[in-house]
This record gives C-alpha cells, sequence and structure tokens, in this order.
C-alpha cells in the first residue's frame, strides 16, 4: 500500500464511522415512529438488532472497515437486512433513510466500480420490498407506494448517494496525495539543510580539530631535533586532538541517530527524557498523546535538541528534583512543555533574550528561541522564585500518526 493509501484509509475509516453512527439513531428513531400496533416482536428485534450491528461497527470501526472493504459480500447482507425492514414498514421513513447511508458507504468504501454493483442490488431489494409490501398490506398500506416519489425518487438516491460518497473518497485520496508530496518535499529540504548543518558542525569542530593537529605534527620533527622535551608536549597536544576529534565525531553521529526519522516523535521525546533522567538523577515524567503528532523534520530536530538543552539548563541551574515533560496538539500545532520544580527565577524571559542578544556571555536562551524560530515556531518561558519554571515550544505540525492500517489485499 502507498504512502498516500495508509493517509486516507483513516480519513475512510473516520467519515464510515460517522455515517454507521448516523445509521444507528436513524434505527432508534424507527423504533419510536413505528404505530404501537404495527411495532410487532419480530419488528422490533429486526430493527434493534441492526441499530446494536451499526453501533458496534462504529464502536470497533478499525476493525470492521478494512472487514467491510476486503468483503463486500458483508455489505449485500446488510442491503437484504434493511430491505426486510422496509417490507414491513414501507419504502418511506427513517428505515429508508438508512438504506441511502448505506449507498454513501459504499461509495466511500468502494469508489464507483465496487458501489455500482451494491446500487444495482439495492435498487433490485428496494423494488421487491415495495411489491411485497403493496401486495401484504392491500390498498389499505399506510403508505403509498404507487406514486412518484416511492417508484422513482427513492431508487434514484441510491446512485445519488454512491456517487457523492465515491466523490468524497476522491477528495479524500487526493489530500492524502498532497500531504504525502509535501511531507516529500520537507524530507528533501530538511536532508539538504542537515546536509549543511553537518558540514558546519564539522568544519567548526572535527575539521578545526584535525587542522590544528597537522599543523602541530609538520613541527614535530622540526622539534625533535631542537628541543625533545617541547616535541614530547607537541606530541601529547597531537593526542588529545586526536582523542578531541573522535569524540566530536561520535557526537555528531549520535546526534544524527537521535533524529531517526522513522521514529515517532513521542518516541524521540521519550528516549530524550529517559536518558536524561538515567544521567542526571532527576525524576522525570512524561505526558504524552497516544497518537504521535509529526511535526516536519526540521522541526522534530529542533524541538528534540530544545528539550535536551532544557533539561541540561534545568540540571545544571534549577536545583529540581522532579521534572514534568508533557506534549499536547491543538489546532494544528502541538507544543512541547519541560516544567521543574526548582529556585525558579524573577527576571522575565525577554529581558534575558534582551541581555544575551547584547552579548552578555551566554547564548543558551537565545539559542533555543532560534532553534524554534527555525521550526516555524516560537519559544515561551514563565518562572516563579521558588516554584520552578515552565518552557514551553510550539511547532506546526503535519498530521498525527495514525494507527497501523490492516495491510489490504493487492
Amino acid at each position: 500500500m502507498s504512502g498516500s493509501a495508509h493517509a486516507t484509509l483513516p480519513r475512510l475509516a473516520s467519515l464510515v464511522r460517522l455515517l454507521l453512527q448516523l445509521r444507528m439513531l436513524l434505527a432508534a428513531f424507527a423504533l419510536l415512529l413505528i404505530p404501537e400496533e404495527r411495532l410487532t416482536p419480530p419488528t422490533f428485534l429486526l430493527i434493534l438488532s441492526f441499530a446494536l450491528l451499526s453501533g458496534l461497527a462504529a464502536r470497533y470501526w478499525e476493525r470492521f472497515v478494512p472487514y467491510f472493504r476486503e468483503h463486500p459480500l458483508l455489505i449485500t447482507l446488510d442491503v437484504c437486512l434493511t430491505s426486510s425492514v422496509l417490507v414491513i414498514e414501507g419504502p418511506s421513513g427513517p428505515v429508508f433513510v438508512i438504506t441511502v447511508i448505506t449507498a454513501a458507504v459504499c461509495g466511500i468504501l468502494y469508489g464507483v466500480r465496487g458501489a455500482t454493483l451494491v446500487v444495482l442490488l439495492q435498487i433490485l431489494c428496494y423494488t421487491l420490498a415495495v411489491l411485497l409490501y403493496a401486495l401484504t398490506h392491500g390498498r389499505d398500506a399506510p403508505v403509498e407506494v404507487m406514486s412518484f416519489q416511492a417508484l422513482l425518487v427513492h431508487p434514484a438516491l441510491y446512485p445519488i448517494a454512491a456517487y457523492t460518497g465515491s466523490k468524497v473518497r476522491g477528495v479524500l485520496a487526493e489530500l492524502a496525495e498532497e500531504q504525502e508530496a509535501r511531507k516529500q518535499a520537507e524530507l528533501a529540504a530538511a536532508a539538504a539543510e542537515e546536509r549543511d548543518r553537518l558540514a558546519r558542525d564539522m568544519h567548526d569542530s572535527v575539521a578545526k580539530t584535525l587542522r590544528g593537529a597537522a599543523m602541530a605534527a609538520q613541527a614535530l620533527p622540526l622539534w625533535l631535533k631542537k628541543d625533545p622535551e617541547r616535541a614530547a608536549g607537541i606530541a601529547a597536544q597531537i593526542a588529545d586532538a586526536a582523542d578531541t576529534a573522535s569524540t566530536e565525531a561520535r557526537d555528531l553521529i549520535a546526534d544524527l541517530r537521535d533524529q531517526d526519522a522513522g521514529s515517532p516523535f513521542t518516541e524521540l521525546v521519550e528516549r530524550a527524557v529517559r536518558d536524561w533522567s538515567e544521567q542526571s538523577g532527576i525524576a522525570a515524567a512524561t505526558d504524552l498523546p497516544e497518537e504521535s503528532p509529526e511535526p516536519a523534520v526540521t522541526a522534530r530536530r529542533e524541538c528534540i535538541a530544545v528539550l535536551k538543552e532544557a533539561l541540561t539548563n534545568v540540571e545544571r541551574h534549577s536545583g529540581a528534583r522532579t521534572v514534568s515533560v508533557s506534549l499536547a496538539v491543538h489546532e494544528g500545532r502541538c507544543t512541547l512543555s519541560v516544567a521543574d520544580d526548582g529556585d525558579g527565577f524573577a527576571v522575565p524571559h525577554e529581558e534575558v533574550m534582551r541581555a544575551e542578544r547584547g552579548g552578555n556571555g551566554h547564548y543558551g536562551l537565545l539559542g533555543m528561541a532560534e532553534r524554534a524560530e527555525r521550526a516555524g515556531g516560537s519559544l515561551d518561558l514563565s518562572s516563579v522564585p521558588g516554584e520552578g519554571a515552565v518552557l514551553r515550544v510550539t511547532v506546526p505540525v503535519m498530521s498525527a500518526s495514525p494507527p497501523a492500517p490492516t495491510p489490504e489485499k493487492s
């Protein structure tokens, strides 16, 4: 299944779930609207069973929707069941609307081709139900069946509903394709940015260290002749530089691995908090949503960097005993919050930012704010002396990771 199909399935399932809930409510209304003298025990049980089945399918949609897609026979059984109710109640009212909703569901699940077969079956079953209803009740039928509405308008609603459902399916598929294309473009842009960042980091760390070691190594033969003691010191510096370069290289590799694009964002947050807590000895708790919000690749990397920097500051400066990290999603944006119960401070974070921009020798908060801006978001820090501090970074999200869909048969 393609990436766009993976993204479309949860949307289709959610829409089908809504329609199933509507069918359940209409079945309940049908029980209330049927006159008492016509509400026989078989009719009551039939409609009640239909309502319960619709409710169960809506409640456990993640299991039922894949079955509906793979086994259209289930829909044909549904059509036959609702048609049997039409034989009792006639071609009008909530029960008829339920059959129209079934046509819309088929359009959503199967598209035009698959829904056409179901619609033809619905029209056939509807016609038979109307004939049986007329034969059963005769001229005393509570519902008029020999009318333009019952004979032509009602059957025409089935293909209209199925066509509408198939169009909704197409729109959702187009949206999923656009989202997938945007995601791939962001991945490509993030990869290019990551290469540039890696090049800068290597130039500022590993390359400079190795360059210094190379220059010292070039001078080493000369100092061996002139001053062996000085040469021994230079050799020690070269060894230290090699160790430093090795450490810097490992840090760069570890940083790349931490930003594993295949891991859910909540897993990256959980891992960063757990590793920090084990290293610092400070108790840390997380409050993360079940469905992971997925920021763009750049935003993921910058958020994790801000989180690590914030936790490091808590360890060094706050005197906190516990830390709480939470993640909340609202209106297309997610907010990562880091709260501690440390000493806190009285200086507003705006003043701290101005001081860092003015060159006071500290750049921690300024660096985190710049990372949040690069991610298309914002940073906020609040604190009360003696009551700890709360840092929040808010960035836009692309989507929430849906639960893994059932594999579709080819």
